[in-house]
């Protein structure tokens, strides 16, 4: 039997992980409460090997783009318009009744699949041309259901927060419900004791 070596697939954390030990974390809360010379002077030892102060993440980024999975988002989340993608808006600008322009786009885009095929038989050379056409609409109508995107966000949300109010609602309920069974059965218990102690008084008098 061979030996394997076995690697992670992942790559190791950085090592500037290891500095964030309680006692690191402790001297820089005193600093940032006192200031470091205060600190320093008060018999605090600082690391040697870095600043303490590294240890504080990094302000949020307000502006400009983020970089992730090697792609740049910006940090202000906007739909950029068509052409500033590099492709033609199909539809008109400004408002719109969005159920009717998408329904055109979808006809369009049956309408020159079939002239596709169609010049896959008769004319393959303007195949590209019909493709790129057929391309062209399918990013416009991507580009219409993305204006979408922040209502359909609010109405998740909104769902998501109905359906958690509605589960608080329903333990309350049940909540309300066990501490009443409680009260009857405290109740029944109390009456019980009662009786026993009233019988047991009639015995002692005879």
């Amino acid at each position: 039997m061979t030996t394997q070596n076995v690697a992670s697939v992942y790559p190791l954390p950085p090592e500037y992980y290891k500095r964030y030990t309680d006692e690191n974390l402790s001297i820089l809360k005193q600093v940032k409460e006192q200031g470091e010379e205060t600190f320093v002077e008060s018999g605090g030892a600082l690391p040697q090997t870095f600043n303490i102060l590294e240890l504080e993440p990094p302000p949020p980024i307000t502006e400009g783009y983020y970089h992730c999975f090697n792609e740049a988002w910006p940090v202000v989340d906007v739909l950029n318009s068509l052409e500033d993608q590099g492709h033609k808006q199909l539809y008109p600008k400004g408002k719109i009744d969005r159920n009717v322009e998408l329904k055109k786009l979808n006809q369009s885009a049956i309408f020159n699949f079939l002239e596709l095929l169609n010049s896959l038989v008769k004319d393959p050379d303007r195949s590209l041309e019909k493709f790129e056409q057929i391309r062209l609409i399918f990013l416009n109508m991507k580009h219409m259901l993305n204006e979408y995107r922040p209502h359909q966000a609010r109405e998740t949300l909104r769902s998501i927060l109905k359906n958690q109010l509605e589960d608080r609602r329903r333990a309350t309920e049940e909540i309300k419900n066990r501490v009443n069974e409680l009260a009857k059965s405290l109740e029944t218990i109390k009456s019980s004791w009662k009786a026993l102690d009233e019988t047991k008084m009639d015995m002692d008098t005879h």
